[in-house]
């Protein structure tokens, strides 16, 4: 029976290899070096005293000092902390992943919409805009003011 069916399959259709042909696995397992600086301390106390996921680890080793506003501004945009999340704008763009980083940011090179859902390539390019731009400006819930909810003491982080 099983013969019959493989026949019957390859008498209906046929299979081809496109180029390049890539298959990769993704471990279900996160592992990011604990960061214990004051900022991430304090980020997690904005937490209300909950350890930071691998990709906040991983945030705040991007970040360094910058840490807790970028997990504010982070959970501002993407309250869920999803990777693979988009959010369509009223202004026709798109934002996508952890950073919710907006598709007008797309023109730069080697970057590719798909990239962008995936955490570390996410985190990654996020901290390309905010060193190009000097800071968190290109983000609108740090333009307005609204990654403040997400702090639980207010320092002097911004606008």
């Amino acid at each position: 029976m099983l013969a019959g069916f493989g026949w019957g399959f390859h008498q209906r259709y046929t299979i081809g290899f496109q180029s390049p042909v890539r298959v990769s696995f993704e471990w279900p397992l996160v592992v990011s070096e604990r960061i214990t600086s004051e900022s991430a301390v304090e980020a997690r106390g904005d937490q209300d005293g909950r350890r930071l996921s691998a990709w906040q680890q991983y945030t705040c080793l991007k970040f360094g000092e910058d840490c807790r506003l970028a997990l504010a501004i982070q959970r501002a945009e993407n309250p869920q902390g999803k990777c693979e999340i988009y959010h369509y704008n009223s202004d026709g763009t798109l934002d996508w992943g952890y950073f919710q980083i907006n598709t007008v940011h797309l023109e730069r090179p080697g970057l590719n919409l798909r990239d962008l859902l995936d955490c570390k390539a996410n985190i990654d390019f996020a901290y390309q805009l905010y060193q190009a731009h000097g800071g968190f400006s290109p983000w609108s819930t740090f333009k307005n003011g609204r990654y403040r909810q997400f702090m639980k003491v207010t320092r002097n982080a911004g606008p």
